[in-house]
């Protein structure tokens, strides 16, 4: 794993998955960041951690991997993005014997370089999972020979997020947008600003964002956000821990990532009860129904976001109506138990 960083989704599912899990699992992370965070969180429930702080340092990451291999009779090594797909592909060349699972946790590709050095690495792959049909079909078109492999597509998974009521937030008499997510472009929170910025030319005083999350695109939102002139109803939260807080003072979630591979702020939102409008692309149409489980709208559109909106705002029966669907649909499909469940049929297939 890159590194303990739960505000993302991949060190959260892992977390889940070693958790639950009926196997024995050992975690090595090659980046200690988020450590003081989270790194007490995964001692708790995983047999062994180990770090390789070691950069880019191949050599040094194999020969300590390798003694782990030994000194721990690992017979499986699960892996995701390039670096991680780098060192799994090495152990299996020295290691032939380790089934070698790569997982998918999205859909863009790598460069011209990295994209033929994967080539490589995934003719030893013993396995692939996706985690949306959204994200096995926009890596086969870049890798067409992941067709014949074996693969299997597994969904994230959640349970609802737990509320701490000393932490809850005043709403006031407020409706509340809430989004949560890294802020970077693909994220596309641009399309929230301009729909907040047509709500204030439509008189919507009472309707607020919050923005929890950061990322590198944060200082051009800010600027935009006082470009319009609506500091005052749109809040930049940052980073935050009690999402679970955030979900139940939220009147509606808002995500209007256009590429999402999978997306588990929406299903945690779901699980919570709640309504969310997400983009009509990537693997959120998966997820969310419209109008049955949510709404799916135009990602680039700020028009559709504020016609959603002002919907879900002025027909509480539809909001409520499906906001209780959301819930019942996450917790049929997208649990934590559906999640290892399948995980650890996988794992004794292979």
């Amino acid at each position: 794993m890159s590194s303990y960083n739960r505000f993302s989704g991949t060190p959260k599912k892992t977390f889940d998955l070693i958790e639950h899990s009926n196997n024995n699992s050992f975690l090595y992370v090659w980046s200690t960041a988020y450590s003081n965070e989270f790194k007490d969180g995964f001692k708790n429930i995983t047999e062994k951690i180990f770090e390789g702080n070691y950069g880019r340092n191949l050599l040094k990451h194999i020969k300590k991997l390798i003694n782990i291999i030994d000194e721990n009779n690992i017979e499986i090594i699960q892996t995701q993005f390039f670096f991680g797909e780098l060192l799994g592909g090495i152990l299996k060349a020295l290691k032939p014997n380790i089934k070698l699972i790569v997982t998918f946790e999205g859909a863009m590709s790598a460069g011209f370089i990295k994209r033929n050095i994967q080539k490589l690495i995934y003719k030893k792959v013993d396995a692939f999972i996706y985690i949306s049909k959204y994200v096995k079909t926009e890596k086969e078109k870049v890798f067409p020979q992941l067709k014949q492999s074996e693969t299997l597509i597994i969904y994230n998974g959640t349970d609802k997020l737990k509320v701490d009521e000393t932490l809850a937030i005043n709403k006031e008499n407020n409706f509340s947008l809430l989004s949560v997510s890294s802020l970077i472009n693909i994220k596309n929170i641009d399309v929230l600003i301009d729909m907040m910025q047509l709500l204030s030319i439509n008189k919507q005083q009472d309707i607020h964002l919050f923005i929890a999350g950061d990322g590198v695109h944060k200082k051009e939102l800010e600027a935009k956000v006082k470009a319009h002139k609506i500091e005052n109803r749109v809040h930049f939260l940052g980073r935050q821990k009690a999402i679970g807080n955030l979900l139940a003072n939220a009147d509606v979630i808002v995500h209007p990532c256009y590429i999402e591979g999978f997306g588990l702020s929406v299903v945690e939102a779901m699980m919570a009860e709640k309504p969310v409008i997400v983009s009509n692309s990537g693997a959120l149409p998966e997820i969310v129904e419209h109008k049955k489980t949510g709404f799916l709208v135009n990602p680039f559109k700020a028009e559709d976001w504020q016609k959603a909106i002002l919907e879900l705002k002025k027909n509480k029966d539809l909001a409520n109506k499906i906001a209780k669907n959301a819930r019942i649909k996450a917790e049929q499909d997208f649990s934590v138990k559906n999640f290892v469940n399948n995980y650890n049929l996988f794992y004794q297939k292979l």
